[in-house]
């Protein structure tokens, strides 16, 4: 469990055996948003495609920035799920954000968060039991893993897609024609960089 601007954060991640349809992924979503409404309040529960993050530090960063952006009254969206969001996408509009992070039927695997503020009381909060959701909705996963603190880097150059790093940019630290994995840190560290402009701009 992660401790991130005075909340308890929860990462779990997920592969789909099968790819989803339309009509799965609006009745995750749909089934998502009333699981969160019976949990305590203060309690975020978000899914997206792992693909959105450019590892670990990334994500924390968007998280970070999308629970600071509420406390100091500049967030853009009327919850943190939706806020993480616009952070991993670097897009100030979530009907151009959830294509690009969120699950659609190109998502191969799956990132998973349970966010808590530490206002609520935390002995009576269980972690969310992500594999039951899936599995009452008839969705096959496989390669569950629960609060983990490390993440492998699948599609960098979506990463980069997502958040409009160009080439130009990337060769300016980067001295190599293409990117391999060893350039990741330079890689998560502009993505991290680029996530932080979202809040700049407002």
């Amino acid at each position: 469990m992660q401790e991130i601007e005075q909340h308890k954060v929860i990462i779990s991640q997920a592969s789909l055996k099968r790819s989803l349809v339309k009509n799965e992924i609006d009745k995750l979503v749909a089934e998502l948003n009333s699981e969160e409404k019976k949990l305590a309040a203060n309690h975020t529960l978000l899914i997206f495609d792992a693909e959105a993050a450019a590892g670990i530090i990334h994500l924390k960063a968007c998280i970070r920035f999308a629970i600071k952006s509420f406390k100091d009254n500049t967030n853009i969206a009327k919850n943190l799920n939706a806020e993480i969001m616009l952070y991993l996408s670097g897009n100030r509009q979530i009907s151009k954000a959830f294509p690009k992070v969120g699950i659609t039927s190109s998502t191969k695997k799956m990132l998973m968060l349970q966010i808590v503020n530490f206002s609520t009381n935390l002995k009576e909060i269980n972690q969310f039991n992500f594999k039951v959701f899936f599995e009452k909705l008839g969705i096959e996963i496989q390669d569950c893993k629960m609060n983990i603190d490390e993440l492998e880097v699948d599609n960098i150059e979506k990463v980069l897609k997502n958040l409009e790093i160009s080439d130009e940019v990337i060769h300016r630290y980067i001295q190599a024609k293409s990117v391999s994995s060893t350039d990741y840190a330079i890689i998560e560290k502009l993505a991290i960089e680029k996530s932080a402009l979202l809040n700049l701009e407002k």
